[in-house]
């Protein structure tokens, strides 16, 4: 039972579910052409009037143009492909091979006697005996292609949540749409809105009747529950709990974060999994042990959120990471094209947030860590019972969040502006900005306070932010400095005491502070070389008898090639990828060096500075 309100709103909400549930059982209109042989007009609407038109006899018959109040809708044509809306309100695309009597009793299932009238097949006797297939096909054929082009995936709107020109956020939940418009909930059946297709889909989720204020609604139970949990961070109840609204309204969302939940056996990860998908309950797609092309084919053109378990590291890290990479497409909205049968490309196109967990997660790249928060589970020191999620609990956050929409833009840029102020690079402003003001929509301003989140206080909140990830952000490296620290940290064949040292080691000994143990930079040249480097010093300016060392990299060189070999910058990648680092001013541009008396253009590294930029430990 809601709080709040109590039952008088649980009795409102069940008696609108009541009159929805009576909405969609409403039958169609189909009576039959004909009764005992003998043919019965058909009462249809032109130009706005109704009339009485015999089988056959309508304006444009057979193929001139649809006949009046036809159920089924043409929406365009696509290479050999024709697209319309079906009886039941589903988009059905049908290819030139496909065109016959089976085509049209499906795309007419609900309106077969609609048939019959429209495209009658006369018997000799003069009563109708079937439907003129070829007549019937080249009519619907000609009003699709009247239509113009249609690609679905820049006009069809699957389930799940979506906002309008007015911003107002929409949620398809496969049979109604909805939107709150004045404090009330409207809905409406699918169909076309302002040139964008909504087909009928099987029911998901819908939102909550009546209105939820922040006092009502459930996310405050849920939040105090995630609470009991032994997270890494103080901030992350609060994560999770913005992950979990996140994931209901991500298709509506400017930008979509990702969460990762890690933890051993123990931790209540289980029941953690339990918890959303009791929330969430059919809108969630959920999946484990799956691949990305599961996903993309599970998912189709909806926003629902997707649900991945057993995302672990593992030998052969191809299946999780295309994962992965499909979840980071899906944070802006990217497209994915992929080769298909027939020399024809497949083009698919994700708006979902995923929520994917594991004991042991798989090598994330950096600009995949910029769009996923991982959060990890601690050891429980009080295993209680387990949290009880309402039945009614996610349909109210829905409607909570929906009835708070309006504020998200304002909310999202405040978080933005903070996280900025803490040093939050653009991505990462992004992803926990979207986190954190949906967390706020669910919430409340006054429950955020109460719960020691000082979201009046918009620096003392961004440093308590910027505390709480200072690690996690640090492990997000730029392109240029993962690439520089691969190089520092690979072996060469310049054997020393027995050990094949690693460029930054070699670098190290060279720098030695006692002089008995530094190399000299004959002897340190020499060895870079064998990995196709080159070394140099030159003054410190402002400090005289000290030099800094810079290493010169070359854009191509075999032994350099295999330090890179089997890596994102093989194949002379390590050249485009160390550019980037010149306006950090660690990188310099590029001159002619002389390794093994051979010149070359090389890339110059300024330790010194690079050391500065990476900064901590001796």
């Amino acid at each position: 039972m809601p709080k709040g309100k109590g039952g008088a709103s649980a009795i409102r909400a069940s008696f609108a579910d009541a009159k929805q549930d009576a909405a969609r059982q409403a039958e169609h209109y189909d009576p039959p052409a004909q009764v005992r042989g003998v043919g019965q007009p058909r009462r249809v609407t032109v130009r706005g009037k109704e009339e009485e038109i015999e089988a056959g006899e309508w304006l444009g018959w057979p193929h001139d143009r649809l006949p009046p109040d036809c159920p089924v809708a043409p929406l365009g044509v696509d290479g050999k492909a024709a697209y319309f809306v079906d009886t039941l309100g589903q988009l059905i695309g049908v290819s030139t091979s496909e065109w016959g009597k089976k085509i049209l009793l499906q795309l007419f299932m609900m309106t077969p006697n609609y048939l019959e009238w429209a495209w009658p097949k006369f018997s000799q006797k003069g009563g109708i005996n079937g439907v003129e297939v070829d007549a019937a096909c080249a009519c619907l054929l000609k009003a699709a292609g009247q239509r113009g082009l249609f690609q679905p995936i820049d006009r069809v709107r699957g389930r799940g949540a979506w906002t309008d020109d007015y911003g107002r956020l929409i949620w398809h939940s496969g049979d109604r749409l909805y939107v709150v418009d004045d404090g009330g909930l409207q809905s409406s059946p699918p169909g076309e809105i302002d040139g964008l297709f909504y087909p009928t889909r099987p029911l998901t989720m819908e939102p909550w009747p009546e209105p939820v204020d922040h006092e009502e609604t459930p996310a405050q139970q849920i939040f105090a529950d995630l609470c009991t949990w032994a997270w890494g961070r103080s901030l992350d109840p609060l994560i999770v709990l913005g992950g979990i609204g996140c994931m209901m309204v991500g298709g509506a969302l400017p930008w979509r974060p990702h969460l990762f939940i890690t933890g051993d056996k123990g931790v209540g990860k289980t029941e953690l999994q339990r918890l959303v998908k009791r929330v969430l309950l059919s809108a969630l797609h959920d999946c484990g042990n799956t691949t990305e092309a599961g996903v993309r084919q599970r998912l189709g053109l909806d926003t629902l959120p997707v649900y991945v378990d057993e995302m672990e590291a593992s030998e052969d890290n191809r299946r999780v990471m295309a994962i992965v990479e499909l979840a980071r497409l899906a944070s802006s909205g990217q497209r994915l094209f992929r080769g298909g049968a027939d020399h024809k490309g497949i083009e698919f196109q994700a708006r979902s947030t995923f929520f994917m967990s594991g004991i042991i997660p798989p090598p994330i790249k950096p600009q995949d860590k910029s769009r996923i928060v991982m959060v990890d589970l601690g050891k429980l020191k009080d295993v209680g019972e387990p949290p009880r999620v309402a039945p009614e609990a996610g349909r109210m956050i829905l409607r909570s969040l929906m009835d708070n929409w309006h504020d998200f833009d304002r909310a999202f840029a405040d978080m933005r502006a903070l996280l900025k102020r803490a040093d939050f690079d653009g991505r990462q402003q992004d992803t926990y900005g979207s986190l954190l003001a949906v967390a706020e929509l669910m919430l409340g301003r006054k429950a955020l306070i109460a719960s020691g989140y000082p979201i009046d206080d918009r620096d003392k909140l961004g440093a308590m932010v910027a505390e709480a990830t200072v690690s996690e952000r640090s492990e997000t490296l730029e392109n240029w400095r993962e690439c520089l620290e691969h190089l520092l940290g690979s072996n060469i064949d310049a054997w020393r005491g027995g050990e094949r040292p690693t460029v930054g080691g070699l670098i190290a000994d060279f720098e030695a502070p006692q002089p008995e143990q530094a190399m000299t930079l004959a002897g340190a040249r020499d060895r870079l070389a064998t990995a196709g480097l080159g070394l140099q010093q030159e003054p410190i300016e402002g400090e005289p008898g000290k030099r800094k060392t810079l290493i010169a990299v070359p854009r191509k060189s075999p032994a350099l090639g295999r330090l890179f070999a089997n890596t994102q910058w093989q194949n002379g990648g390590w050249w485009t990828s160390l550019k980037q680092g010149i306006a950090s001013g660690a990188v310099r541009p590029p001159k002619i060096v002389k390794i093994n008396r051979m010149a070359a253009h090389c890339l110059m590294i300024d330790l010194a500075a690079y050391d500065e930029i990476a900064g901590g430990g001796e």
